[in-house]
């Protein structure tokens, strides 16, 4: 009788301790989770979709604890490949909030870029160099393609960071396609064009992106002759279009120069290609290939956002 007393009475216990346990609050840190979408149309350098991407995620605003201190450039990546991700950070290396209280504003960039640790910012202050004239080719343009969000609130009850809709990620370099098409009443045909070499004149390369606000510079002077034989391109039929991922300048009191050299004679724009190159847009300038010149016509802007568009010709 006695030992079934003791029984009773040691489940008795537990019971309360699993009572207890269920309704504890538990005050420690909550990690941040994190789910981000590119603007509509969502539509990168290259592709569609995220890719596999790694992005830098930092506390803009933390009112009642040191979040902004701890965290100014953390880590996390995704696997997916879909318009929208949840991004992770490696384990334990992840943003915890830390007041039970606290809302707390957050923004994100990428490409990710490297600094000494969680509290440390990239660059400069934050300032990262960009080069494009070296970077533009198909397997290297993701990393010149920044793109920036701000302005996600979240706590510790409502832990998950949601870069998407208002919030979602932008582009925020530029983007020019020049499109080289030919005529057989002009002269060529498209055998002609496609194993030649192409240049492009009169743009600024050297810069930099600021991962705490998505802005960029242009720090370097203009290259009068740069070759984009091999930068990204995609054929078509009789067209050969470059897409080039460049930083933000504006051109309007400028043009740039294009040269295309076929069976060693330099054939050159007559006519203006001068837009403004803004952060976000895509600008699309179509150039035909004459033995009387190049003509440049249809010049359209797209998503990325809509821009500028033109037309000319470029001579012998």
């Amino acid at each position: 009788m006695k030992q079934r007393f003791f029984i009773m009475a040691a489940a008795a216990l537990a019971l309360a301790a699993c009572s207890n346990d269920d309704n504890q609050v538990y005050d420690g840190p909550v990690e941040a989770r994190i789910t981000a979408g590119l603007s509509t149309p969502t539509t990168r350098a290259i592709g569609t979709n995220w890719n596999a991407d790694e992005i830098g995620v930092w506390v803009k605003d933390a009112p009642a604890s040191d979040m902004e201190t701890l965290y100014k450039n953390v880590l996390y990546t995704t696997t997916s490949t879909g318009a929208t991700a949840e991004f992770t950070a490696t384990t334990g290396q992840g943003i915890f909030f830390q007041d039970a209280n606290e809302t707390v504003t957050f923004a994100a960039y990428a490409p990710y870029q490297e600094s000494d640790d969680n509290a440390t910012l990239p660059g400069n202050n934050g300032k990262v160099d960009v080069k494009t004239d070296n970077m533009n080719t198909a397997t290297d343009q993701e990393k010149i393609d920044f793109l920036f969000a701000e302005g996600v609130e979240a706590s510790r009850a409502s832990s998950t960071v949601s870069f998407t809709d208002d919030h979602s990620f932008h582009h925020k370099m530029a983007q020019l396609n020049v499109v080289f098409q030919t005529s057989e009443t002009d002269g060529f045909v498209p055998d002609d064009i496609f194993g030649c070499s192409f240049n492009l004149g009169g743009l600024i390369h050297e810069g930099t992106f600021n991962v705490t606000d998505g802005t960029t510079e242009t720090t370097g002077s203009e290259v009068a002759d740069w070759d984009i034989s091999g930068c990204k391109y995609t054929d078509a039929a009789t067209k050969r279009t470059y897409s080039l991922i460049l930083l933000p300048q504006d051109l309007t009191n400028k043009a740039l120069n294009v040269k295309v050299v076929i069976g060693g004679q330099t054939y050159s724009n007559s006519d203006a290609i001068n837009p403004n190159l803004q952060a976000g847009y895509t600008y699309t300038y179509t150039i035909t290939v004459k033995k009387s010149g190049l003509k440049v016509s249809g010049c359209t802007i797209t998503n990325w956002n809509a821009g500028s568009t033109g037309s000319g010709d470029a001579e012998m």
